[in-house]
Order: structure tokens, then sequence, then C-alpha cells
């Protein structure tokens, strides 16, 4: 009987105890939580006064590009002439009824497009021969496109009939692509031939007079294939 009285003794001081131990132990964790939030707080307000005490690793990155060169070459090509081109090309598509075209089915798209188109030759090309005393021949090889900068694209009108869902879209990118056909090249070139003729004897003569004034240069020109 005395062990049992004892026993239960026990329980009750022990049920006491319990609510106690529940009560520090959320009372120590909400003071750490505290501590921490402070501590966090002043760390954001320090750092944001004093930015170069910042550990680099907490630091905000930047967008980083990187970029691999895959190839090289040296060119020799020399740029006479930097045309500024601006034009419009247009392109409709409409749908058929066997060879009959069908009413409101037409789709039509405007784009207005400008560059920078460059003329020249390449310059590896070019031959040079001593035929007397202070006088050569300078054979430049045939003018060519060369390339093109800061091209711009924008569609400034689009249409689009009411029946015209069936009709085949109307690909802006293949429009782009068509402006500079092999043919439009040609026609640059061809239609500032003397121009580009002109250039091309000032570019050598002041290359060789700034060396040798007396020297007399005489020109000649591939003919265009």
């Amino acid at each position: 009987m005395a062990i049992s009285g004892h026993s239960s003794r026990a329980d009750n001081n022990g049920g006491k105890g319990k609510p106690w131990q529940k009560w520090r132990f959320w009372i120590i964790a909400s003071a750490l939580l505290a501590a921490l939030a402070a501590g966090w707080i002043a760390s954001i307000g320090f750092y944001s006064l004093c930015p170069w005490a910042m550990p680099p690793g907490l630091r905000e990155r930047g967008t980083e590009d990187t970029q691999v060169i895959r190839s090289m070459q040296r060119t020799k090509e020399v740029s006479l002439l930097r045309l500024g081109v601006t034009g419009i090309i247009s392109k409709e598509n409409k749908g058929h009824f066997f060879n009959m075209e069908i009413p409101g089915t037409e789709r039509a798209r405007f784009i207005q497009y400008t560059f920078d188109a460059k003329l020249g030759f390449e310059g590896k090309d070019v031959t040079i021969k001593e035929t007397g005393e202070n006088t050569f021949d300078v054979a430049i090889p045939e003018f060519k496109f060369i390339g093109y900068d800061d091209p711009e694209y924008r569609v400034i009108v689009e249409q689009n009939g009411a029946l015209s869902f069936g009709t085949k879209q109307i690909d802006s990118l293949d429009m782009v692509n068509n402006i500079l056909t092999d043919k439009a090249k040609k026609e640059y070139v061809d239609s500032n031939r003397d121009i580009l003729e002109e250039q091309a004897k000032s570019f050598y003569t002041s290359i060789v007079h700034s060396v040798e004034p007396n020297t007399t240069l005489n020109f000649s020109f591939a003919k265009a294939s």
C-alpha cells in the first residue's frame, strides 16, 4: 500500500509539471524567432547604408550573357559606297474556287523597310603592275554587293477580307528575305557603277600619292558578269 501511494504522488507532481514545460518551450522558441527577425532587419538596414560591406555571395548578380566565337576569317573587302535604302514590299493572297477568285477572301500585307547597303569589291583580287617609270596599271575586279547595316522592317498596312479565314497566312519573314535577292543586289551595283569607278580611282590614288605624288595610275575595271 505504501508503494502504491508513492506512485500516485509522483503522477500528481508530473501532471502539474507538463503544462509549464510546454509554455517554457514556446517562450524560448518565440524569443529565438524574434531575435533572428531583429538581426535580419538590422543587417538589411546596415547593408542598405553601407552596400560596400556586403559579402560578395550576398550581392545581387546582373544578367549574364555568354558568347562563343565559333570561327574567325580575315576579309579584304573594300567598301566604296554606302546607300541608304528605303522601300515598301507588298504581298497578297486570295482564295480560289477552281480558277476563279473568291471575293472577300483576300489577304494583303505591306512592309516598309530601310537599310544601309554597302557596295565595293574584293581587295585581294586587285592587281597592280608597273608599266614604266612611276607608272602603274591598276586592275579593279568586279564590283559587288558587300553587305548591309541597320536593317529595320515594320508592317504599315494589313488587310483581311471578311472570308479570309480560309486563305493562307502571309509570312512577314518570307517577305523580308525576298527583299535582297541576287537580282536586287546586282541592280544596286549596276545603277551605281560610275560612282563606284570614281571612288575606286580616288581610293588608290590617295594612297599612292600620299607616298609618291608624281606616280601615274591607269585603271581598268572588270565587266559585270
